[in-house]
């Protein structure tokens, strides 16, 4: 009889030059796992599974799930810092964002006023039952917006120890090119990164040299880099298709997506899911590959990703179907 195979201990990377590390793979606490529908109990579980398999860093922001993931966490977090305790811990918050769904349908309203910055990361603290954030992201900002008040008002917040690591959580290219340019006082980006986003690695590659830490979100394409199985529906499935329908930046990645769903399907090393972050991660400017889910076993599959397990010839499979398919959604 065949012995089970130990699951792969959890990696951690240096953060850009920030002298800190992460773990390689990240809770991002959104979507419908902040979700008032879907029950706290079974959120704790995800977290406290994530906890127990060395996961450091776990992302979430101000506004997600109509402003409850984040308090959420912190509940969550609050009791389990008896056993996993707070300085292990990589938190990491946002601010920036006024709607409540993340902008679920695109029509976003952003505030990045001093003072909004600066009271929703007071918030955030609160919400987390922190006296700090270990990062803390401005979300969605654009080029104009990065005006020197704000970089003044942010200096002074971490000056007064409100967070660690300042950075922008963004999906325009433009805006990760100034950071690799740039960076100014900014020490991390998490950024939109996956096998259909190849066209990313360059200005990936470009914001490490530049000693920015990445992190990659989106790692499995909001989920149009898995096939479709057939299994009870749940109303998380049915929140995660509204949201595919009705983002459009989820419509891009839907369009795109189905040449690549088939060569990672075709990839026999490991199931879809850990070949893709195993892609992600083999990238060695990337930190982190960040995942959302309502699923204790999603997550457990993902933690056993043996990154070298994707071999040089399968990983040439994947950058020929991009180059084959001449589309990518990135900006």
């Amino acid at each position: 009889m065949t012995s089970p195979v130990a699951p792969p201990p959890m990696t951690y990377r240096a953060l850009g030059s920030s002298g800190l590390q992460v773990s390689q793979i990240g809770l991002g606490c959104s979507g419908f796992w902040g979700n008032r529908r879907f029950p706290e109990a079974e959120a704790e579980r995800i977290v406290r599974r994530a906890l127990e398999r060395g996961v450091t860093l776990f992302d979430t922001g101000h506004n997600y799930a109509a402003f409850n993931a984040e308090p959420r966490l912190g509940r969550i977090l609050q009791r389990a810092f008896a056993t996993h305790p707070r300085d292990g811990l990589m938190i990491s918050s946002k601010a920036g964002t006024l709607t409540g769904q993340a902008g679920i349908s695109g029509a976003e309203q952003r505030d990045f006023s001093p003072a909004a910055i600066e009271r929703s990361c007071a918030a955030s603290l609160r919400n987390l039952h922190c006296d700090h954030l270990d990062i803390f992201q401005l979300h969605g900002i654009g080029l104009e917006q990065i005006s020197d008040e704000l970089l003044t008002a942010l200096e002074r917040m971490r000056r007064s120890g409100m967070f660690r690591l300042l950075g922008i959580n963004t999906h325009t290219g433009a805006v990760m090119r100034h950071l690799a340019e740039r960076r100014g006082p900014f020490d991390v980006a998490l950024i939109d990164y996956n096998a259909l986003q190849q066209d990313r690695e360059p200005v990936i590659a470009a914001m490490h040299a530049a000693g920015i830490g990445v992190l990659a979100g989106t790692v499995l394409a909001q989920g149009h880099l898995l096939p479709a199985r057939p299994r009870v529906p749940r109303l998380a499935d049915a929140w995660y298709l509204a949201r595919a329908w009705l983002k459009p930046s989820s419509r891009a990645l839907m369009r795109s997506a189905k040449a690549m769903q088939r060569t990672i399907a075709r990839v026999g090393s490991q199931a879809p899911a850990q070949t893709a972050f195993a892609y992600v991660l083999q990238n060695p400017a990337v930190a982190s590959g960040v995942l959302g889910t309502t699923r204790v076993a999603s997550l457990d599959q993902v933690l056993d990703t043996r990154v070298d397990m994707l071999a040089p010839q399968e990983r040439e499979r994947l950058v020929a179907t991009f180059q084959q398919t001449g589309a990518s959604p990135s900006q």
